[in-house]
């Protein structure tokens, strides 16, 4: 696997583990939402179920009441809880229950509306499904006869006969009332009643529970695929990161020192690291370098002990002097000629090797014009205060980027006697010879 490639599969996973991230979440939130929408409609048929059995016992409980008692505000309670259930009065808000008790009370019950809508409507709008229906169909003929024997209860306390025109009041008949509410005909159709709710509200209970626990289950199942999810592309990120720092970092810090030992005049080291393969290439390059560099380096070392050799068994000194007239380099021969074979010569002013002021000014001024020195014959001082005669050749050299002059020193009369040091070879022959 090469960078190109390295990089594609990168991008294709991050870009897939984005796209399969939000799909995830997606779907996710779409279960979350209903989840709550489920339990909404649960919590709303449940309701509805309580609502249709609590509206029956209210209206039981108010005509009763009146029977009992004969006071006309039961009644008129009774009429406005049927109306409230038949949508023609909006539900009061709370409980309805503890609204008619603090109504009969007189106590002012909780501010604000419901909304006005009959029971048989709100059934509608449940959407329950056929059984649920059929339950409510059959608490409904329950409830229909209940309200006959209510109705006729409600007529015998006025003393009206049923049926009869309710502006003709006649004596009312209680007993007769309660035998209605709590004969056997009313009881059974309330049993009917209460029946049909209780399974209704069973029913109810049962299919949205079942509801809820398989929404919760898809929910369940959808955050540990997104978990799943997750995990994987974190285990594949980990797997490319972990790739990447083996094949490409490592190997690059590896390079990373190879260089800077090569820098640092270190030719011996080689690179040898699984990479990819540019890394691969560059390795090779550099070890490849490093091998050229090194064989360049023990025949420079060659050289220079050859050099070493040459310039030892010479009989001609070498020093080289900077653009401002300052030792950068002796050679052995030439220390020995100036008497100290063992001090370290580099910085001393080249001035301080002539004798004579004008053979240093004729020796800068030949090598200035020209370049060059050939054979010019010079005074040099020893380190002990004496001369000795030399011949002098100069030029030119480039020595690490820098221009200095190469001076070669070949020293007559070293070994002459004291006073003689000067004279040139055969000069003590010829003047003998004039002498005589």
């Amino acid at each position: 696997m090469n960078l190109k490639t390295l990089w594609i599969a990168a991008t294709a996973l991050s870009l897939l583990a984005t796209v399969a991230i939000g799909l995830a979440l997606n779907a996710t939130d779409d279960l979350q939402s209903e989840v709550i929408a489920i339990e909404k409609r649960r919590t709303g048929t449940l309701q509805l179920a309580a609502r249709l059995r609590h509206n029956s016992e209210d209206l039981t409980r108010m005509a009763r009441n009146f029977a009992v008692t004969g006071d006309a505000r039961f009644e008129e309670m009774y009429q406005r809880i049927a109306l409230v259930r038949d949508g023609k009065l909006p539900w009061p808000p709370g409980d309805p229950s503890v609204t008619w008790d603090l109504l009969l009370a007189g106590v002012p019950p909780p501010k604000g509306e419901g909304e006005r809508l009959a029971l048989a409507d709100e059934v509608i709008r449940a959407k329950l499904p056929g059984a649920e229906q059929s339950l409510v169909e059959r608490a409904k003929t329950a409830q229909e006869a209940l309200a006959r024997l209510e109705e006729r209860a409600l007529a015998a306390m006025k003393g009206q006969a049923p049926g009869a025109n309710a502006g003709t009041p006649g004596q009312p008949d209680p007993v007769q009332a309660l035998k209605i509410l709590y004969g056997t005909e009313y009881l059974e159709a309330k049993a009917r009643s209460l029946q049909a709710l209780g399974e209704l509200y069973f029913e109810i209970e049962l299919r949205t529970r079942g509801e809820l626990v398989s929404a919760h289950q898809a929910l369940a199942r959808a955050l540990q695929t997104l978990w799943l999810a997750l995990i994987g592309f974190a285990i594949a990120g980990i797997g490319t990161l972990a790739f990447t720092l083996w094949r490409g970092l490592l190997p690059l810090l590896a390079l990373h020192h190879h260089a800077g030992a090569l820098v640092n005049g270190d030719y011996v080291p080689r690179t040898q690291r699984r990479a990819l393969p540019e890394i691969a290439a560059l390795m090779r390059a550099l070890n490849e370098a490093s091998a050229r560099l090194e064989a360049g380096a023990r025949e420079l070392a060659e050289r220079e002990r050859y050099l070493e050799a040459l310039l030892r068994t010479s009989p001609l000194g070498l020093l080289l002097v900077d653009s401002r007239a300052r030792v950068r380099w002796t050679s052995r021969r030439l220390r020995e000629f100036l008497g100290d074979s063992k001090q370290d010569l580099k910085q001393m002013p080249f001035d301080q090797l002539f004798a004579d002021p004008g053979e240093l000014a004729a020796f800068r001024d030949t090598l200035e014009r020209k370049g060059r020195v050939r054979e010019q014959l010079a005074r040099v001082r020893r380190r002990d205060g004496t001369e000795f005669r030399a011949r002098l050749d100069s030029a030119y050299v480039e020595v690490s980027g820098e221009r200095v002059a190469a001076v070669w020193v070949q020293a007559f009369g070293l070994h002459a006697q004291p006073g003689r040091a000067d004279e040139e070879p055969g000069a003590g022959e010829g003047d003998r010879a004039g002498e005589a």
